[in-house]
């Protein structure tokens, strides 16, 4: 990102929106321009909530109009480049290729039908609309992803085409362009596979699901709430933005966009309190790039993992519900820590509203995120559930007078929900191109079985070698796509080895987030960092020792799947869970180097990490040597705190 010496001073607006996960800022647009592209916003909005209701129709139909809408919008809102924003010539070359958008939808509408008896045999024009499908997604993928999406994307598609040309184990039979455009378009294993599938069923519900929880007050409420239950406490506002980020996260599955919505409340009060700037950027990094592994809603790549799993995606949120827990339990140990090193108080309690007005006042704004908790947990359809707390938001709004929203305000959310949509569509369309090429050539098996091969059948080797390159590759792509190309290249070797599917898939997408706050390319917390008037790469160093818990919790539930729940929560769950609190404390004491006292000898300080680590691997030996070294040093350290405090005393 080159920010490393960049503070926020230099940092304006313009490149805070940069930090989103949109690679591109949208063009303004007045009159009846502006207009027509919300009014087409919300139509789209308004049909997929109708398709949700009363059933979609041919599924390559759903999901071309789906991906034309999110084209015609995106080529009409995004210019080229930023600097071509205001540009005519850019702007008539845009309508064109939105134009060109709405008659490659047409052809699906009219050829879907006879897609699947073509496949294998595409005539010439599913060739043609094969090729200028590719090229209108990898260009719309370029301008609101960002261009290493579209880099690596392309350099499959090379692979598909020239791959044969490759050393052996990466060799295939060859693919000829004709064979592979086509195919990219009239098959449900390429553009319109599981991925745009899974954004047009489900992810633009959510999207607007956030919208209406944000702007009917839930998102505010979940805020106010947890100033009030943790404020006072000792590094309060740090403990508030670690909470409502959570929450927060959990609904909008977008680090960066938590990062810019709490982080302007939570880093200000924190450099209030005393917290230095990068530990305060840092903490609002950490806790919003654990809202997409936290239940209910996670990120995107949750509900794509529940489609290549088959299984309901109530089972994904179950299993990710434990592990989610205990990051954010490390997160608030890691801040009392920092509070207690530098004798750092909470918000004094006058100056905080009661736990009891609070939940007075706005009770009520809670009941659509518990409907859809509610409505999920017990086997509804993501979709269905979806809609129904969106009907919920309007109905608690409607009887909140206080607050209640207009039809422009209504209609606005229908909107912005839609267009926050096109980044996600066009990055699941990019999925499925790059989906296709590897199914196209077999890429996933053969590479599975060079990294089973490197690792020399050893599960940790194999493990590691997962753990970098999920991290280098979140660092170049989504969440999303970084999971789904590691779910295919990648899962399957780790399942092969023994690890059960479910902690596999949950192994691969931990491994992509964390990127958001692992330098260099850490978005999370360079978006904290530019709040914080920090450092950017100071920030994501800071942020990243905050996660460390990110990088060991992958590593425990493959080794213990019962923390995934893989069989439910019964009596051995117990001692699991416990050993798993006091292990990711240890490895907290560790790397803070406090505890009741700094602990200022790193040989102890390693004897507590590895202590702590041991507690990863199940087995009563390994249980009882980090049980140990944990209780012994935590007796010592508090001794010496009282002898200490019976000397100061004398």
């Amino acid at each position: 990102m080159g920010r490393d010496e960049k503070n926020v001073e230099s940092i304006n607006e313009e490149e805070l929106e940069s930090l989103s996960e949109d690679g591109g800022k949208r063009r303004p647009l007045t009159g009846g321009v502006a207009l027509f592209v919300s009014a087409l916003a919300v139509i789209w909005t308004l049909y997929t909530i109708y398709s949700t209701i009363f059933g979609v129709l041919n599924v390559l139909v759903y999901r071309g109009i789906h991906l034309t809408f999110a084209l015609a919008l995106g080529f009409i809102l995004f210019p080229p480049a930023k600097k071509l924003a205001s540009n005519k010539v850019a702007y008539a070359i845009d309508i064109v290729l939105a134009l060109t958008s709405v008659s490659l939808g047409i052809y699906v509408l009219n050829s879907a039908s006879s897609f699947a008896d073509r496949i294998g045999i595409p005539n010439q024009a599913d060739f043609i609309f094969g090729a200028i499908a590719v090229v209108l997604i990898l260009e719309l993928t370029r301008r609101v992803v960002g261009k290493s999406m579209t880099i690596v994307a392309t350099v499959f598609l090379v692979y598909a085409l020239f791959g044969k040309h490759l050393p052996s184990f990466l060799a295939h039979p060859g693919v000829d362009v004709k064979m592979l455009t086509s195919t990219l378009l009239i098959s449900l294993e390429g553009i319109f596979g599981v991925a745009l599938g899974v954004s047009a069923n489900l992810l633009l519900i959510f999207i607007v699901v956030a919208q209406f929880l944000v702007g009917t007050g839930t998102g505010q409420f979940i805020m106010d709430l947890s100033s009030s239950l943790i404020g006072w406490a000792r590094g309060g506002p740090a403990k508030i933005a670690i909470i409502s980020s959570g929450l927060f996260g959990s609904i909008s599955g977008s680090a960066v966009a938590n990062v810019l919505s709490t982080g302007a409340v939570t880093i200000p009060m924190m450099k209030k309190l005393g917290y230095k700037p990068h530990f305060a950027g840092a903490v609002e990094a950490a806790a919003s790039t654990g809202g997409q592994i936290m239940p209910p809603v996670m990120g995107a790549a949750a509900f794509v993992m529940a489609e290549v799993l088959g299984v309901p995606y109530a089972k994904v949120c179950v299993s990710a519900a434990l592990p989610a827990i205990l990051y954010y339990i490390a997160l608030l140990i890691m801040v009392d820590l920092e509070a207690a090193k530098t004798r750092l108080t909470g918000i004094p309690k006058e100056n905080l509203v009661p736990v009891k007005k609070t939940l007075k006042e706005g009770w009520f704004y809670i009941i659509p995120l518990v409907i859809l908790i509610y409505l999920i947990m017990t086997g509804s359809s993501p979709q269905r559930a979806g809609v129904i707390t969106i009907a919920a938001s309007i109905i608690i709004n409607l009887l909140n007078w206080k607050n209640r929203l207009s039809i422009k305000q209504y209609l606005d959310l229908l909107k912005e929900g839609s267009l926050g949509c096109i980044l996600i569509a066009m990055a699941c369309a990019t999925a499925g191109i790059i989906m296709g090429c590897v199914n196209l050539t077999g890429l996933g098996p053969n590479f599975s079985g060079v990294l089973v091969s490197l690792a020399s059948g050893n599960q940790l080797a194999l493990l590691l070698l997962t753990m970098v390159s999920s991290i280098i590759l979140g660092m170049a792509l989504p969440t999303l796509i970084c999971y789904m190309i590691l779910a295919v290249l990648i899962a399957p070797a780790l399942v092969s080895m023994g690890v059960e599917p479910m902690a596999a898939h949950l192994f691969v997408l931990y491994f992509g987030v964390v990127s958001f706050v692992t330098p260099p390319v850490a978005l999370a917390a360079y978006a904290g960092a530019a709040i914080a008037n920090s450092n950017a790469m100071k920030t994501g160093w800071a942020a990243a020792k905050i996660a460390t818990s990110m990088f060991v919790l992958p590593f425990m539930f493959v080794y213990n799947p019962e923390l995934i729940l893989i069989n439910g929560i019964g009596l051995g769950t117990l001692p699991i869970i416990v050993t798993s609190v006091i292990g990711i404390t240890a490895i907290c004491m560790a790397i803070q180097g406090y505890i009741f006292t700094p602990i200022k000898n790193w040989l102890i300080r390693l004897i507590l990490f590895v202590g702590g680590l041991s507690l990863i691997y199940p087995g009563i030996y390994t249980d009882l040597f980090g049980i140990t070294c944990f209780v012994l040093i935590v007796i010592t350290n508090y001794r010496f705190k009282k002898r200490v405090q019976v000397a100061l005393s004398e």
